[in-house]
């Protein structure tokens, strides 16, 4: 059963014969005939494929205003030419014919078959990561189209050509104008992205120089696209690879091998950048020699021979240099070169390069002479051993070679460099002119006198350091007499001057403007200069004692010294006693506390640290008595008690006994003993012997006060031999 479809094109068939039929005797023109020619679908590939398919008809004839139907369906055109015309398989569709219609005629393609949806592809990289346009990559994944029409790669807008597909690997080229961004592939069963592929630039050759070289010598590319350093660069000279000594993006340094013989063109090949060749090649040739040159020195304008190999015989393709001043080339010989010392050109090698091979050097420095003349000196006047700067023309480089004097005084030449010598003011010299002598070049004499002066000179501080506000004693020798004529300055301040002679300047540190460390002195005298001094003046943290707790005291006591600005870290405070080294228990800024030392005599304390202000302050040892018994042990008011000890002096005047809380007459006193009376009112309680700025001591045990007086017949304590009070007393 035929479709409407089908009848209405067998109507149109039929119709068209029969017009074909009636007009066989009229002969149509070609044009005529070719307009009119149908379209024709030769076949279509592929044949089958899920929707999303891309699908080339192929046949003829085909119009650009020509309309493609799926079952009735216009349908997605990607490409359409008079031979070709390729379509995309609308969502949905099921088995059916292409249909390619111009206005009321049509042709009709044979069956395409619906396949299942293909998976969608998945891009995992893309490598390398870096290319330039041009290149190929290679795009990993799966799920892509086994035929490379089967797969559309784009980066960016841009499409990409597919040389080689299989389901998990895509090979394809970077196309020109690509920017950096990622590739998507899309097949039947959809899109995917990879990573961004980075653009590079495209390897290309701008310029080599030099254009010739001789086995050895380096030469520099410079381009764009290559690598930043020697790998993954390749570079070939002839189709030779040679050695890469640096690279940059834009620039390559090679060295000609030094078993060369011949050049040729360079190639430059980088991996994913792509390769370059020049058309121009690299000549390589031997390199000309300098063996000698003659004479060793001249003045500008003057003619010099250089001899050696290789130098050609065309001036016109030698260029010599002395230094990088260009020089005449007069005549040349293959192994003569006759040149003109250049005018400007000062002391060095001379430099040569022939027929582009080189520059090579001259086997020593050729010595420019220039006429000796003193131009001027600086400072215009200075002392003794003062450096002074020559400057004129002339000079030798060799120290040797240059002679100053200052009057008729030899100076030493400290250096010379270029236009400039330097020398030293000598002893004994007198103000007047500079006279350069230079060996086989003549002398000169400066037209100004040099000033000698006597600068102040610094040669002690009295005191070396102190606290601001200290008064300091500069002395030294050529100070100004004239008050007015000096100015004394610490650490570039002006300080108050009190008094000026020949030899000693006196000086107040201000109180402020500078920072506890070291400073320096420096004597600014009129008509004579500046005088600094050698030394360091040493600007002091301000420290005193303000307090010693107790001001006396014996061996073992702990005594606190009060003040300020003592240093607050332990090992770098010294305390001295009397002169002997003292350890602090410890240290504050306000406070440092010690024991009194076994030994230790009265004296001066001293506190001294780095940096900070000596501290003293007086401290008397004092030497406290001993009691070592009492007898007897026990008595009445107004009976004699014996009190044996030590250190308890001569002077009854100087001991006080007492007796609980009352004070006892004492009679008789010895170093060794004491005899007292137990005075009335006397209450039991130790016995304590005060000795007048030594101290005081105490009986171990309490002394029993009775109703009446007795003699004694124990001692106080246990253990103690009976004594004789008169006999003790007078020993």
């Amino acid at each position: 059963m035929n479709s409407p479809r089908r009848v209405l094109r067998l109507q149109v068939l039929s119709l068209s014969l029969a017009a074909a039929a009636a007009a066989s005797a009229v002969t149509l023109a070609p044009s005529a005939a070719m307009a009119q020619a149908r379209a024709m679908i030769e076949h279509i590939s592929p044949t089958s494929g899920p929707p999303g398919t891309r699908v080339t008809i192929t046949g003829r004839n085909f119009r650009s205003t020509a309309q493609v139907l799926f079952n009735d369906r216009a349908v997605e055109t990607a490409e359409r030419r008079p031979e070709r015309i390729v379509v995309v398989v609308p969502a949905g569709a099921q088995p059916g014919r292409f249909v390619v219609r111009h206005g009321t005629d049509e042709v009709e393609s044979e069956v395409f078959r619906i396949t299942e949806a293909a998976p969608a592809p998945r891009v995992s990289a893309i490598e390398p990561g870096s290319a330039s346009p041009g290149s190929e990559v290679v795009i990993r994944g799966e799920n892509f189209g086994a035929r490379p029409t089967d797969n559309t790669v784009r980066i960016g807008n841009l499409p990409m050509i597919v040389r080689s597909a299989d389901p998990t690997s895509l090979r394809v080229i970077v196309p020109d104008g690509a920017q950096t961004g990622p590739v998507s592939v899309r097949t039947n069963g959809g899109e995917s992205a990879s990573p961004a592929l980075t653009i590079a630039a495209r390897v290309t050759i701008r310029e080599f120089t030099p254009t010739a070289a001789a086995p050895g010598q380096r030469v520099v590319v410079r381009g764009t696209g290559f690598s930043a350093g020697p790998q993954p660069n390749h570079v070939t000279l002839g189709g030779r690879p040679v050695r890469i000594l640096r690279a940059t993006a834009s620039e390559i340094e090679f060295e000609v091998p030094r078993d060369a013989t011949q050049g040729g063109p360079l190639r430059v090949i980088v991996p994913g950048a792509g390769q370059f060749e020049t058309g121009a090649s690299l000549r390589v040739a031997p390199a000309p020699l300098i063996a000698s040159i003659e004479p060793a020195q001249g003045a500008p304008g003057s003619r010099v021979t250089l001899r050696g190999e290789r130098f050609g015989s065309d001036p016109a393709a030698l260029r010599v240099t002395l230094g990088e001043t260009v020089a005449r080339v007069l005549t040349v010989t293959p192994d003569t070169a006759v040149v003109e010392v250049p005018r400007g050109a000062g002391s060095g090698r001379w430099h040569l390069t022939a027929s582009g091979i080189g520059p090579v050097d001259a086997p020593a420095d050729f010595r420019v002479l220039e006429a000796v003349s003193v131009a001027g000196f600086t400072p215009p006047a200075g002392d003794v051993g003062d450096r002074i700067s020559i400057q004129g023309t002339g000079f030798s480089p060799v120290a040797a070679e240059n002679t100053v004097r200052l009057g008729q005084v030899p100076a030493q030449v400290v250096s010379v460099g270029g236009r400039e010598i330097v020398v030293s003011v000598p002893e004994g010299a007198r103000s007047g002119q500079f006279t350069v002598a230079v060996a086989g070049n003549g002398e000169a004499r400066s037209r100004q006198p040099f000033m000698v002066t006597l600068r102040p000179r610094i040669t002690a501080l009295e005191p070396d350091r102190g606290i601001l506000g200290t008064r300091v004693t500069l002395r030294g020798t050529n100070f100004p007499s004239d008050r007015a004529l000096v100015q004394v300055r610490l650490n570039d301040v002006e300080v108050p001057v009190e008094s000026v002679s020949r030899e000693a300047i006196v000086v107040t540190v201000p109180t402020a403007g500078f920072q506890p460390g070291p400073a320096r002195f420096s004597i600014v005298a009129r008509l004579q200069g500046t005088g600094r001094a050698p030394m360091e003046w040493f600007v002091l943290v301000p420290s005193r004692v303000t307090a010693v707790e107790p001001a006396a005291a014996p061996v073992g006591a702990r005594v606190t010294i009060r003040g300020e600005g003592f240093e607050s870290d332990a090992r770098r405070v010294i305390l001295r006693l009397n002169g002997t080294a003292v350890r602090p228990n410890s240290v504050s800024t306000t406070a440092i506390e010690f024991t009194v030392p076994r030994g230790a005599a009265s004296g001066e304390i001293a506190i001294e640290a780095e940096g900070r202000q000596r501290a003293t302050s007086q401290f008397r040892v004092t030497n406290p008595p001993v009691v070592t018994a009492v007898t007897p042990a026990q008595g009445a008011a107004g009976s004699r008690i014996t009190i044996r000890g030590d250190r308890f002096g001569a002077d009854p005047a100087a001991v006080t006994v007492l007796v609980g809380q009352t004070q006892a007459t004492v009679s008789v006193v010895t170093p060794r003993q004491i005899i007292a009376e137990v005075p009335a009112a006397a209450q039991t309680g130790r016995v304590t012997v005060r000795l007048r700025d030594e101290g005081e001591a105490q009986s171990a045990r309490d002394f029993r006060v009775t109703g009446a007086p007795r003699a004694a017949s124990a001692t106080m304590d246990a253990g103690a031999p009976p004594a004789d009070a008169s006999a003790e007393a007078g020993r």
